[in-house]
């Protein structure tokens, strides 16, 4: 009697241990993203790389007046999971992307002549604010997760690289001669862009992007994650920034504008020479380089719910 009730106790323990995996085992799979719908906020900084402001990445990040004036952009997004590895994400965000020849002062005051590349930018004194609308897909991977079964994948952060495609509209605005009021700077062809003959072509404010980011993710629990990501734009135009290519004749603004609109993009596309820093540039020098487009980039937070009622494990074989 004694060894039976033994051995039906040894059974139940064994039964009990079981069944206690079992469940620690499903509690873990809460970290495994099933197939379904997320949606999310995000918000951030920015960075503007065109041709305004810095000529490397560092004297970008590292110099002195680079926290005078922080941009962002936020917004929405909706998230699809396919794979506990691979998922679709899809927002449309608003913000702002800023950039300025004065972060070059620091090496400016430095430089050992006028011909000095940071003495040129800083002199060139161009302030840009350029505001954009922006949708975009993109297909994000987190390598850890390929096999869901594996320890690595049921924890709570994840690495995870993107890639897409987006269409953005930006409003490109500068500063009047010395001053900090910044105007929309499309309509007055400060390059001369649209003007015709011997003139660049006009422009388009409607622009597609290829976003690339990589972040990492934290599972709060079952629903809830919190993130951090960073996200370049490459883009198609070089005008993001409102300077391209060549200094135009000055004449060219009265023979296109009105008079008002004359005198302000005439006092936006050459600043040095009201710093006192050189003459007046001739039309034909360069104002930027047209050789290389835009591009844009955000460090933002992201909050996303999974939405999801059940689990989905399509992946597992049967």
């Amino acid at each position: 009697m004694r060894a039976r009730s033994l051995r039906n106790l040894i059974i139940l323990f064994i039964a009990a241990a079981t069944a206690t995996s079992s469940r620690a085992q499903d509690a873990s799979r809460i970290y495994i993203e099933p197939t379904g719908w997320s949606i999310g906020v995000n918000l951030g900084t920015t960075d503007m790389w065109g041709d305004i402001g810095t000529k490397s990445i560092l004297d970008h990040y590292t110099n002195s007046k680079y926290f005078d004036k922080i941009v962002g952009m936020g917004g929405m997004f909706g998230r699809y999971t396919i794979h506990p590895c691979l998922d679709a994400r899809f927002w449309i965000n608003f913000g702002a992307v800023y950039a300025t020849d004065e972060w070059n002062y620091d090496k400016a005051v430095l430089a050992s002549s006028q011909g000095d590349d940071a003495y040129q930018r800083y002199a060139r004194g161009q302030k840009t604010i350029s505001y954009i609308l922006e949708n975009a897909a993109v297909l994000e991977f987190s390598p850890f997760r390929m096999n869901p079964e594996s320890r690595r994948a049921h924890r709570r952060g994840q690495l995870f690289v993107g890639a897409g495609l987006g269409y953005f509209h930006f409003t490109p605005t500068a500063t009047v001669g010395s001053g900090t009021k910044y105007v929309q700077i499309y309509d007055l062809h400060i390059e001369g862009d649209g003007f015709g003959s011997g003139y660049p072509s006009a422009y388009s404010l409607w622009q597609f992007c290829v976003p690339m980011s990589i972040g990492w993710r934290w599972d709060v629990g079952q629903h809830l994650n919190l993130g951090f990501e960073f996200m370049y734009r490459k883009t198609f135009t070089d005008y993001l920034d409102g300077v391209s290519g060549k200094y135009i004749d000055p004449t060219a603004y009265a023979k296109h504008l009105s008079a008002a609109d004359a005198a302000t993009a005439l006092a936006i596309e050459d600043k040095a020479w009201l710093q006192k820093l050189q003459p007046p540039n001739v039309a034909g020098n360069m104002r930027g380089n047209p050789a290389n487009n835009d591009g844009y980039s955000s460090l933002t937070f992201t909050v996303f719910y999974k939405v999801f009622k059940a689990q989905k494990e399509w992946w597992k074989l049967r």
